[in-house]
């Protein structure tokens, strides 16, 4: 295009050679002198003014609001992380725990260990196989019938949201690696955008251990109860006794 805008520039000057008489080039060699002049004065000043002030702007960008240096030492000291660290600690989440033996326990092991929450669906019925099926009304004391349901209750449930836990954990181990890839490659000016992901990350977690938190609460509230129950029942069951043998002392008088 430059080239193709030169020729026609070239080409018109030409035509206004061929076209005005001799005593009219003096003139046309004044304006353009002029113009000539024009550009190299004060505009090429101009000029050479506005890219010293872009090559100092850069140059304090890249010196002091965003150090192109230590940008770099930042981003290989993240590589240098990953390279130690991130291999080792995927085989560390991925080490086998489970070790049950037996179809059904194995079963039940396999489902809380999947991390998945699609498995929940199922796991009702392998915890009842495993642990076997709550007794009939009538066939133990009220007391007892009530304390063997919520306490399998309470274990499904935990049961179930470890489950989601360790889910809900493995999408944020992503999501941690995902912002580590994006801190080693992020442009300057952007940290705080990276910043604000991780924030996220790190609140949405914090929520999930308070979640567990709450939860391990309300387990230990109900083994309160639960010795609670046994202390109640026990009480009642001394009273009973003492009712009885005062009953048979006073009837063999």
């Amino acid at each position: 295009m430059k080239a193709k805008a030169m020729s026609c520039g070239a080409s018109m000057l030409v035509i206004v050679l061929l076209l005005f008489p001799t005593g009219a080039y003096a003139q046309f060699g004044d304006i353009f002198s002029a113009i000539l002049s024009t550009i190299t004065g004060p505009i090429g000043g101009a000029l050479t003014d506005i890219n010293e002030i872009r090559n100092s702007i850069l140059k304090t960008e890249q010196q002091v609001l965003w150090p192109v240096s230590l940008i770099t030492q930042a981003q290989n000291y993240i590589s240098t992380i990953k390279a130690s660290y991130r291999a080792w600690m995927n085989q560390v989440y991925r080490l086998p725990v489970n070790s049950a033996n037996l179809q059904m326990p194995k079963s039940l092991e396999s489902a809380f260990l999947s991390g998945q929450i699609g498995q929940i669906g199922s796991f009702g019925q392998k915890y009842t196989s495993t642990y076997g099926v709550q007794p009939a009304s009538g066939a133990a004391p009220q007391l007892n019938l009530q304390m063997m349901d919520i306490e399998d209750a309470v274990a499904k449930d935990a049961t179930v949201q470890s489950m989601a836990a360790d889910q809900a954990t493995a999408m944020m181990l992503q999501a941690a690696q995902r912002i580590e890839d994006e801190a080693q490659t992020t442009a300057p000016g952007t940290a705080d955008m990276v910043a604000a992901e991780a924030r996220t990350a790190e609140l949405a977690s914090l929520a999930m251990q308070h979640k567990l938190l709450a939860y391990q609460l309300r387990e230990a509230a109900i083994e309160l109860g639960h010795r609670g129950s046994i202390l109640k029942q026990s009480t009642t069951n001394t009273q009973n006794l003492n009712r009885q043998m005062l009953n048979h002392l006073g009837g063999a008088q």
